[in-house]
């Protein structure tokens, strides 16, 4: 079966950003958004008598990001959270410093042939800051990678400025606790097992942003959308923690210090870039953060933990 067609997305109602209330992953059971599933037909193998069956898998869509009204790059992405996603790549790909400098959004759709429903985002910025973006080419076809697109190794990123030391300490309590908000906020994972997640959260376990796509770096930037959404110009990436479903590389890493958050970890692995950047950018990794263990990799001040007797 086709993909059901996802509903027009309506513009916000006046200029600048739209707050939005922060997540409620602590309420009922969540389910997955409207769009974001379709059925197909599959069969099982190894159960020669099982019939056809209908499976659920997760919604795959083009979805070309503007800078006042001109196309910047495509992106292929679960389609919802998509101003989330354009606010988060904003900021984590370095097209703006600060929430403040999007000067609103409109969003819709259009029908490809042969691909069906494809979306856009079109984000209103200053003259400068668009002519800016120009200046660095993104390619095409491509989750919200921080590399994607560039045409040469002179493009690779310089130097970047440390993350500034804000005091903040987490108890691993307080990771794992993240870590569980990111599990129960996964409505498609659970049904298809076809996404990643991120998670956004602050020290006294406060969740600000759970978000899932088929891109790992999609995923963080429609939580960062969330978290930019929910509290606006209070948002405070030095007092911030993320959590991650995926590996940790090294332009997953390039966005955390774009942001400018001093902690991040994964359930998964880290790659030795990844830990060479984050050790140079004054930012916590911790890895393999499954309960009771996590591993931490570079800047463990920021991380208490209370040891265990041996028995």
């Amino acid at each position: 079966m086709a993909c059901p067609n996802h509903p027009e997305t309506t513009p916000p109602a006046g200029p600048g950003l739209q707050h939005a209330p922060p997540p409620d992953i602590h309420g009922p059971a969540t389910q997955p958004p409207a769009g974001s599933l379709c059925q197909v037909q599959a069969q099982r193998l190894g159960e020669p008598e099982a019939p056809g069956l209908a499976e659920t898998v997760v919604c795959e869509s083009p979805v070309e990001l503007r800078l006042n009204g001109r196309s910047h790059t495509i992106l292929m992405a679960t389609p919802v959270l998509l101003e989330e996603l354009a606010l988060g790549y904003c900021l984590s790909e370095g097209v703006v410093e600060q929430a403040g400098q999007v000067e609103g959004m409109t969003a819709g759709q259009v029908e490809l042939p042969a691909i069906g429903p494809a979306h856009w985002v079109d984000v209103s910025l200053s003259p400068e800051l668009a002519r800016r973006a120009k200046l660095r080419r993104m390619a095409p076809a491509a989750t919200s990678c921080a590399l994607c697109g560039l045409e040469s190794f002179r493009d690779l990123p310089g130097q970047l400025t440390p993350v500034a030391d804000s005091g903040l300490t987490v108890d691993l309590d307080c990771l794992f606790g993240l870590l569980g908000a990111m599990e129960a906020g996964q409505s498609i994972f659970k049904r298809t097992g076809g996404t990643h997640a991120a998670a956004l959260g602050m020290p006294q376990g406060r969740i600000i942003g759970v978000a899932e796509d088929i891109g790992r770096h999609n995923a963080l930037d429609k939580a960062l959308g969330l978290a930019l959404r929910g509290q606006g110009q209070a948002f405070d990436p030095g007092h911030c923690l993320a959590m991650l479903s995926g590996r940790l590389s090294y332009e997953m890493a390039l966005k955390v210090a774009r942001v400018g958050i001093p902690l991040v970890a994964s359930v998964s692995a880290p790659t030795a870039l990844c830990v060479a950047l984050l050790e140079r950018l004054n930012i916590t990794l911790v890895a393999f953060c499954r309960p009771p263990r996590a591993t931490v990799y570079t800047h463990p001040r920021r991380v208490a933990w209370s040891e265990q007797p041996q028995s």
